[in-house]
């Protein structure tokens, strides 16, 4: 019985020592991306010797650089598809899980197209015109940039030849309605253009929206002093409006930043709340939601409402119906590209949707332009404050506060901090 015992004994031992050195595949980081990138494969007992370790992406073999019996580091087949990863090694075949390719993202070319960098007020060709603090813009039907220029309180137009004019203000901050040649704004903060070419302005510290037509008078459209409240154009409260959003249908939008509301005001000037209530975060219906110095807001095809929820580092949805959802963002200030609802901000101050349903963000804190695509979030351009042109993240912004972004998904920021606007095309 002995000698029988022993054997037994043994073919159990060696059968484990087999199971333990064996190969085997942990896991690939990371699991998605393109062509012709560096991925690690982490595992167990691959062979040191590079030619040893077959790998293959959905059947196509990749460049093994590196190898150590923990990992290999692997180059993507440069017109791989997703699917399995497989390894062989030393004849035996190791299944891994599944790598995704990834479309690959399209760079964007940032250049200057109006503005010399340094604070005043000139009128004139591109780079030779001045602003001071330009907050916000927005694009006409006729392709013209309408330029909230705040420091200077002025309603200035880049046409797309890039030639700037000054449309309404004196430069003196104030209050009056009049002939666009002698009104006054006090810090005007963004604007937006309805179909009838009318310019619709939240003039932040006069605590009012106002209104210039295209025969050239400015009126004040709902507003009177800083507080709350609904009601008739002039009865109405707002405290510091930031950006206004008109829909198809001639409502005109406000985000009211020191209330934490979005305000509705229809195109007879009766002023409601569309949506939000105190100071916070809350998904919900109408009232029952909340935001948090919301400050940037665009109206999209199917006039739902797109907010860029500052302090919440958030960008939210209100349908027509009042209902608010979250779009992007996890709360936490940061900068995260990738999954929607994981993805961070960092006081996200204007927001824009094109036709197509592309959302537009500039990303303050972040001095980055950031979009919004079937679900996911990418940065398009900047990185840490200052000024370059340039490339995707070689080119830099300094605090850029707003964005108009047209069909064809070229992007115009109001780059408040260099004075400038700058123009950001897919290439």
């Amino acid at each position: 019985m002995l000698p029988l015992l022993l054997l037994a004994t043994a073919c159990k031992k060696d059968s484990t020592d087999n199971s333990i050195t064996s190969p085997r595949i942990v896991s690939i980081a990371p699991d998605a991306g393109s062509g012709s990138m560096i991925v690690s494969i982490l595992g167990k007992h691959f062979s040191s010797v590079p030619d040893e370790n077959i790998v293959q992406f959905n059947g196509e073999p990749a460049v093994v650089l590196d190898a150590k019996p923990g990992e290999l580091k692997v180059v993507t087949p440069a017109n791989g598809q997703t699917g399995k990863v497989t390894v062989s090694v030393k004849g035996v075949v190791l299944e891994g899980p599944v790598f995704t390719y990834l479309e690959p993202a399209p760079e964007y070319i940032v250049s200057t197209f109006a503005g010399a960098g340094t604070n005043g007020f000139l009128d004139g060709p591109g780079t030779a015109a001045l602003f001071y603090q330009p907050e916000g813009v927005c694009l006409d039907l006729q392709g013209n940039i309408i330029v909230t220029d705040r420091t200077n309180n002025r309603i200035r137009k880049i046409t797309p030849d890039k030639v700037v004019s000054t449309i309404a203000g004196t430069g003196d901050k104030a209050y009056g309605d009049g002939p666009v040649a002698v009104a006054q704004f006090n810090f005007p903060w963004r604007s937006t253009v309805d179909a009838q070419g009318t310019i619709y302005v939240a003039d932040r510290d006069n605590h009012k929206i106002r209104k210039i037509t295209p025969d050239g008078m400015v009126s004040t459209l709902a507003g009177s002093t800083a507080g709350y409240a609904d009601g008739p154009g002039g009865d109405a409260k707002f405290n510091q409006p930031l950006d206004v959003a008109v829909d198809s249908d001639g409502n005109v939008y406000v985000a009211d930043n020191n209330n934490h509301r979005i305000r509705k005001i229809s195109p007879a000037g009766e002023v409601t709340t569309l949506a939000g209530s105190t100071s916070g975060f809350k998904d919900g219906q109408g009232t029952e939601a909340s935001f948090t110095n919301p400050s940037g807001i665009a109206v999209d095809k199917d006039n739902n409402v797109l907010v860029a929820d500052r302090l919440n580092n958030r960008i939210r949805m209100i349908t027509p119906g009042g209902q608010v959802t979250t779009l992007a963002g996890d709360g936490v200030a940061g900068s995260l590209d990738g999954d929607a609802a994981n993805a961070r901000f960092s006081g996200p101050y204007g927001v824009d949707v094109n036709d197509k349903g592309v959302i537009v963000v500039a990303d303050l804190a972040n001095n980055r332009i950031r979009m919004i695509d079937k679900g996911k979030v990418i940065t398009i351009a900047g990185t840490v404050g200052g000024f370059v042109d340039g490339v995707g993240a070689s080119a830099r912004f300094n605090q850029p506060t707003d964005v108009a972004v047209t069909s064809d998904g070229t992007i115009y920021v109001a780059d408040l901090g260099n004075h400038r606007i700058r123009k950001v095309v897919p290439m």
